[in-house]
């Protein structure tokens, strides 16, 4: 905080408004905090006054227009109905504002508008501060420093500033140190783009500080977590009292080798959707594997996520279901209604066929009560994991988890039933070696 940040982006406009086809964009999550006294505009209205006199202001449009002809528009990007209006719109530069607090496909849509007949390089710049759960997190990972060093999560400065590049694939992000170094490994067809990162606190703002050295002291007087998060810019720190899971509370990954591990189980969340315009962010099918040892040690060993339409959703959890240690127990939610268990025995009939077997488990009771045994469990010393490419986004999405609406749950749903299906027992017999010891490696339980 304190770093300048909104300034600087509204200041940063200033660059091409000599261009009459310049158009640019200030958007916030939500239209109240720009048109606020003090807020985005009236800042904005300062600072374009003072560097063109003749700038034209309009508070109904949002928008300043230069003497030049030059545009910048003001507005809000909160669902999904404000991102669909980015369509068709031609955008030079944008500036959004505390991007955390933004949709990562949203951010995503406004990026795709970049074109301009400006004489200018489109470019999208985003002011933020810290949040261990936002996507800008994920983004700036490579300038952080990383786990286990002094002043982890903070900025490192040796790194601060330069330029990476970057290319989507699978909606995710594949990086490269250089443009040629990503067209040389995925071809010349591939179109990369560059992402900086520059870090900033109060301490890159003297006149701040000496305006307003309360300010900094307010900063300096805050708690361990707040001051780490607000002073030092640390992205990584979460406050202590924050949702109902932790992973300290599992220790260092396990080898399931060394474990006599008794009873698999793989429970499923599943959806059906595609990132499309409409809907940018829809849930996720998530698979989440959990042994059991004979010692009632719970270790969480393999979590699958992915995005499809329902058709091929059944294949891939059948896939993933044939490559699980033999004798997995599978878990299909039962959603409320004829058609909730009539879905549910459509698949549980597609995983016979294969000679796996699956049960139906229901989810009428309410997310938190759901997750509350793996979180006590946990807690008790009672859970363990092993180490994966999936670790930080499973976590993340556990740690972040407080039982409300506005945070994904697709893997916490997965983890929760795949837990308490294998902590109350409630596993269908192990028709696996009876069936093997009868000769019928591949079964059909409707003849046989």
């Amino acid at each position: 905080m304190g770093g300048g940040k909104s300034y600087c982006g509204l200041l940063r406009h200033l660059r091409w408004v000599d261009d009459p086809q310049y158009r640019g964009y200030v958007v916030r999550k939500q239209q109240t905090s720009i048109m606020v006294a003090g807020g985005l505009f009236d800042e904005a209205y300062g600072l374009y006054k003072a560097f063109d006199p003749n700038v034209k202001p309009n508070k109904k449009a949002m928008t300043f227009t230069f003497s030049s002809g030059a545009v910048v528009a003001m507005g809000h990007c909160e669902t999904n109905e404000d991102a669909e209006k980015w369509r068709g719109r031609q955008v030079s530069a944008c500036m959004i504002d505390e991007a955390t607090q933004l949709l990562e496909d949203h951010v995503l849509v406004i990026l795709s508008r970049l074109r301009s007949k400006a004489k200018m390089v489109p470019n999208l710049f985003l002011t933020c501060n810290p949040s261990p759960d936002s996507f800008v997190r994920r983004w700036i990972d490579w300038w952080l420093i990383p786990k286990g060093e002094e002043n982890a999560g903070r900025a490192d400065p040796k790194k601060d500033g330069k330029v990476r590049w970057f290319i989507r694939q699978n909606n995710e992000m594949i990086w490269g140190d250089s443009r040629e170094e990503l067209l040389e490994t995925y071809g010349s067809h591939v179109l990369p783009l560059s992402l900086q990162f520059i870090s900033a606190t109060i301490y890159d703002n003297p006149p701040l500080i000496k305006s307003n050295p309360g300010y900094l002291a307010n900063l300096q007087g805050l708690k361990r977590v707040k001051q780490e998060r607000d002073l030092w810019g640390n992205w990584d720190i979460r406050e202590d009292a924050s949702g109902f899971f932790k992973l300290d509370w599992l220790g260092e990954p396990v080898n399931p080798f060394d474990l006599d591990i008794v009873q698999w189980c793989r429970a499923w969340d599943i959806a059906g959707s595609l990132p499309s315009e409409v809907l940018p962010n829809p849930d996720w099918t998530a698979g989440v594997l959990i042994g059991k040892t004979k010692t009632g040690l719970y270790v969480i060993q393999d979590v699958v996520r992915f995005r499809a339409r329902f058709g091929e959703v059944i294949q891939r959890m059948v896939q993933v279901g044939k490559e699980d240690p033999e004798g997995t127990h599978i878990i299909i939610p039962q959603e409320p209604g004829q058609a909730g268990k009539a879905a549910g025995q459509m698949m549980i009939k597609e995983f016979l066929s294969e000679g796996l077997y699956a049960r139906m488990r229901s989810t009428n009771k309410s997310k938190v009560l759901r997750f509350m045994p793996l979180a006590s469990a946990a807690e008790a010393g009672l859970v363990r994991y092993v180490h994966g490419d999936w670790n930080d986004t499973f976590f993340s999405e556990l740690e972040a988890f407080d039982g409300s609406r506005s945070k994904k749950d697709d893997q916490v749903d997965a983890a929760a039933d795949s837990f308490i299906t294998l902590a109350q027992k409630m596993i269908i017999p192990n028709f696996t070696a009876a069936l093997k010891a009868a000769n019928l490696t591949k079964p059909n339980l409707f003849t046989q």
